[in-house]
């Protein structure tokens, strides 16, 4: 059992990688506005691995790992989320994509078990049904004229690539350094941009939309650390719940940027994901 300072540190932290993925968020909705998907995929992937070819030094003679199959799946899974992920914050405020997307834990607890690598467990069954009920009522009332229905598909397609990626990631030989992991797909995400540039019109970039997606690639890479180490050297049962803080962070922003207010049913369906998601993640942890 980890000490209660390092646990108080790892929550901090927790608190602050999750608000540097908003952040991302944020600057990626604002340069999406006048950007088609692929050229922010491939302009914020190019910085994006300029950031992590910096953090990952040292790591040359292991590239070759990069070529197993495992990798390449993970790195179209990888593909898939971003591409989903920008196409529904150029369609959706923010709070109700950030909602939707953090239904990915719940998704992993029901294919685990669906596939027999984790026991049934009641309360997780129930757990995942009442946040899945709570993607509901978020959807419902976000189903106005000015959010459009393939917005909210975007953002549930981005929880279920996320589930899948983190499904294909426990799979990976631990011989393979997460660097080399991280190295490839974010290479794979800014080809995916590049590609799609072949059947897209690219604008001329303005200073403004290149500061706001080197911002969000800082604010990923940031936050990817961030994370890390908040998971190191403390108890999981404890920090883990602490992502779902993203939510929090994502209303506060979409409130103050966009003036986004959740109606009454939505801020439930909020409720009711964050409630199953700390439940699952708990349960989870538990010796």
């Amino acid at each position: 059992m980890a000490s209660a300072q390092a646990n108080r540190r790892g929550i901090l932290l927790m608190l602050v990688a999750m608000g540097c993925y908003v952040f991302n968020d944020v600057f990626v909705k604002l340069a999406a506005q006048s950007l088609p998907p692929g050229q922010v995929l491939a302009v914020r992937g190019a910085f994006a691995t300029l950031f992590v070819l910096a953090i990952a030094r040292g790591t040359r003679g292991s590239w070759r790992m990069a070529l197993r199959p495992l990798v390449g799946v993970r790195c179209g899974l990888e593909v898939t989320t971003a591409l989903a992920s920008v196409v529904a914050l150029s369609l959706a405020p923010l709070a109700t994509v950030s909602t939707l997307m953090m239904t990915a834990p719940l998704m992993i607890a029901a294919t685990a078990m669906a596939l027999r690598w984790e026991p049934w467990r009641g309360g997780r069954l129930l757990a995942a049904a009442a946040g899945f009920g709570g993607v509901l009522l978020v959807i419902q009332p976000a189903a106005r004229p000015d959010v459009p229905a393939v917005g909210l598909a975007c953002a549930l397609l981005c929880a279920a690539s996320l589930a899948a990626r983190d499904l294909v990631t426990r799979r990976i030989p631990a011989t393979i350094p997460s660097s080399t992991i991280a190295i490839a797909t974010t290479l794979a995400v800014c080809l995916a941009g590049l590609l799609l540039g072949l059947v897209e019109r690219w604008t001329t970039l303005t200073r403004y939309e290149l500061g706001m997606l080197a911002a969000a690639a800082g604010c990923a890479a940031l936050g990817n650390f961030a994370l890390i180490v908040a998971c190191r050297g403390v108890d999981l049962s404890v920090v883990t719940p602490f992502r779902y803080s993203l939510i929090v962070w994502a209303l506060l922003l979409g409130f103050f940027v966009w003036a986004d207010v959740p109606r009454p049913q939505a801020a439930v369906g909020v409720l009711l994901i964050v409630a199953a998601g700390a439940f699952t993640v708990w349960t989870a942890r538990r010796p």
